[in-house]
């Protein structure tokens, strides 16, 4: 998976997460990209390494400055969505993080704040920790996430066979001219389709049916 592709898999998630919680969209996604090497090793679909007891893994921790390998025990959940989700509570109930100042930083769009308040309350022994956020943030404009709203993300479906049988659908709709331009169908096929687009589409489409000119 690229690191594009992980960005596209997650940022449905880490939009909805922002409007719950207000845990930056761009600070939960690069912390999964960088806890998980970008969804390559995410054992139990747990993209933040966040402990627990539900498995016993290896994780490599930054001890007297130097990196060790540690054994702990990692929360399992059952898909990336629920792992998101329990990071934001995660920050939410650990107290340090706001007395660190992370929800006023997320309140304020300030990513840079907010991931040296990450540092700072401990959550990675890493004394680099924060600027390796920062970097893949402004690497892949992450920020831009911050100020989405969830109707602006891609459609959450369980399957991949749902966006197919979408692109097909608005494919033969294309084909009986209903469409007049095939990126709707290109955008299903990649599932880069809104629930606003959509709802946009289907009044269009149900207009041409009834003989309006739009």
């Amino acid at each position: 998976m690229t690191p594009q592709e992980f960005i596209t898999a997650i940022a449905p998630f880490a939009v909805s997460e922002q409007q719950r919680t207000g845990v930056l969209a761009s600070v939960t996604m690069a912390q999964a990209a960088l806890e998980s090497g970008w969804g390559s090793a995410a054992p139990g679909n747990n993209l933040f390494g966040i402990k627990g007891t539900a498995s016993d893994l290896a994780t490599l921790e930054y001890v007297n400055g130097r990196f060790v390998t540690v054994h702990n025990g990692f929360r399992v959940y059952d898909s990336w969505e629920d792992s998101i989700a329990d990071h934001s509570d995660f920050l939410l109930q650990n107290s340090r993080y706001a007395a660190a100042g992370f929800f006023e930083r997320s309140q304020a769009l300030d990513y840079t704040g907010a991931a040296y308040a990450l540092q700072s309350a401990g959550y990675a022994a890493d004394p680099q920790y924060a600027i390796k956020l920062i970097s893949i943030i402004q690497t892949y404009q992450l920020a831009e996430y911050d100020t989405l709203e969830e109707d602006d993300m891609p459609m959450k479906f369980d399957h991949d066979w749902q966006w197919n049988m979408l692109g097909d659908a608005l494919e033969g709709l294309y084909r009986k001219g209903l469409l007049s331009d095939y990126i709707w169908v290109e955008k299903a096929y990649n599932r880069q389709l809104t629930g606003t687009e959509l709802a946009w589409l289907n009044t269009i489409i149900y207009a041409r049916q009834s003989g309006i000119e739009v």
